[in-house]
């Protein structure tokens, strides 16, 4: 105190100016800038049981292990000039959604939020492995289109005032999972410890990119993190399991005070995984393919948002430009050669030709993949208990194969909607592929977005893996998400070109 009174008095005047100043700026309320910004979250787990999504075989679920969840966010401008722009970008935790789900949705609540442009409604997954049949003969459709129309009204009738401001993080959670050897061939999940190993095929991304949303008093009311890596640690497990996003929302909500909604996004992440393979398991890393696995995620993920919150919340806007694009596309459709199809054609007949006529009998492709998943899964620590090289996973593809190839002359394009979304200096991107991650890279270096978030699996139904030409046209075996797939290489690249240009056109 002595000390104090000796201090100069101006000297002490200007710390009680700045005190007060700092503080006044913490405290001040932010100036609505006409956007409107509402959440809304609800529970999409069914009852009892249920046939778990993601692999070629059944897993009967034997109980919950984390809650699925769909979020949504609503946000509208509305500019001095009485103009609106509008969204409703929802997430759901499930493997993909299919039998036109969106546009069912859509039907449903036309009339229920009227001064809503029901084309700007756009849909997206997290890719989780432990979830249910979305398609329209599953029973557990009716319940999910129930509570999809909740969310989404209930996040239109939440609007308020409110900003926004983004953060861009560096978070290891995706690794590719596509593994090359000498001879030209590629496996995903293959082995590393092999002498003919020569490194994975593509890319990986860290980048965590997060978009938060505030009230006009500064308070957080929800996130939008989009991470390059499919909600895939318990795609083999038998419950169900919103995966390392269950553990993000349980971290959020132990940092933050009151609803922090958390609105889920997945990058371009067609051939990533959690998962380390080079490595292994030698580093100690907890188990990607487990429980623990969704922990560490989990924390590293929470870590990311509690670092970037006092920059974001510096960096506040209510203001801002919001524009909303939508275009109808056309993609090549992928085609395939004589020589492919003939090539398929003595895959199916050679393994169809040793098939026991008994379609029970163990000696079946099917009964022998079944097998070898039962003692995989006795044997081994770590997954995948499945082997897609073997007779049946060989058939399975090519018979795909053959079919396209005997219907390509009627399907020679395959047709996409593609949402361009600008909000101030950051854009989102949809498409409805597993996504090869160097197309999302190309999409991200050519935008004149500050930063841009591409949504994987969004804004229409599953469109299947979209590899890259290095992945679907290399020597040998091309691993199952490359061999046969809706869109190839040439239909990637017109897909990124039309992303590009609808995002670029709303910075003219």
């Amino acid at each position: 105190m002595k000390s104090l009174l000796k201090t100069p008095s101006h000297f002490i005047i200007s710390i009680l100016i700045i005190f007060i100043f700092s503080n006044c700026s913490e405290n001040e309320k932010l100036k609505d800038g006409g956007l409107r910004i509402g959440w809304a979250i609800e529970d999409i787990t069914p009852d009892g049981p249920v046939s778990l999504k993601g692999q070629y075989y059944e897993r009967m679920s034997t109980y919950v292990q984390s809650p699925l969840k769909a979020t949504a966010l609503a946000i509208e401008h509305i500019k001095e000039n009485g103009d609106k722009e509008q969204a409703i970008m929802i997430s759901l935790d499930v493997v993909y959604y299919k039998g036109s789900l969106q546009d069912s949705l859509k039907s449903m609540i036309k009339d229920q939020i009227p001064d809503f442009d029901i084309n700007k409604l756009i849909m997206s997954v997290t890719h989780t492995h432990s979830s249910f049949d979305t398609s329209l003969d599953s029973k557990h459709r009716k319940m999910l289109l129930e509570r999809l129309s909740k969310v989404s009204v209930n996040a239109w009738k939440n609007r308020k005032p409110g900003g926004i401001s983004s953060e861009l993080r560096n978070v290891v959670v995706g690794h590719n999972r596509r593994v090359e050897y000498a001879d030209g061939t590629t496996e995903m999940y293959g082995s590393t410890d092999r002498e003919d190993f020569i490194g994975m095929e593509g890319s990986e991304d860290s980048g965590v990119d997060m978009l938060f949303c505030w009230d006009l008093n500064k308070k957080l009311t929800g996130i939008i993190m989009n991470v390059s890596c499919p909600a895939q640690v318990t795609e083999a497990k038998y419950y169900v399991s919103a995966d390392y996003w269950s553990e993000v929302r349980k971290q959020l909500k132990e940092r933050f005070p009151g609803d922090v909604h958390v609105l889920t996004q997945i990058g371009a992440a067609g051939d990533i995984s959690p998962r380390d393979l080079p490595r292994g398991y030698k580093s100690d890393e907890p188990n990607m393919w487990d429980v623990s696995g969704i922990v560490e995620i989990g924390k590293r993920l929470g870590n990311a948002v509690e670092d970037a919150y006092p920059d974001a919340k510096k960096s506040i806007q209510t203001s801002v430009v919001f524009k909303h694009a939508i275009k109808n596309i056309d993609l090549p459709a992928r085609m395939y050669s004589e020589e492919e199809y003939k090539e398929a054609q003595d895959i199916v007949n050679n393994i169809r030709s040793k098939e026991p006529k008994d379609p029970d009998s163990p000696e079946t492709a099917w009964n022998r993949f079944l097998k070898e998943i039962e003692v995989n899964e006795g044997l081994k620590e770590y997954g995948p208990w499945d082997n897609k090289i073997t007779d049946f996973g060989f058939v399975k593809r090519q018979e795909v194969l053959i079919k396209q190839y005997e219907n390509q002359g009627k399907n020679t394009l395959y047709p996409v909607e593609l949402h361009a979304i600008r909000l101030g200096e950051v854009a989102f991107a949809s498409n409805p592929f597993e996504l090869y991650l160097d197309y999302g890279l190309r999409i991200t270096g050519r935008s004149k977005a500050k930063q841009t978030f591409i949504v994987q699996l969004g804004g229409g139904d599953n469109g299947g893996y979209l590899p890259t030409k290095r992945a679907s046209e290399g020597i040998g075996y091309r691993g199952y998400s490359a061999m046969v797939t809706k869109v190839g290489p040439k239909g990637g690249q017109v897909l990124v070109n039309e992303t590009v240009d609808l995002i670029n056109s709303m910075w003219e």
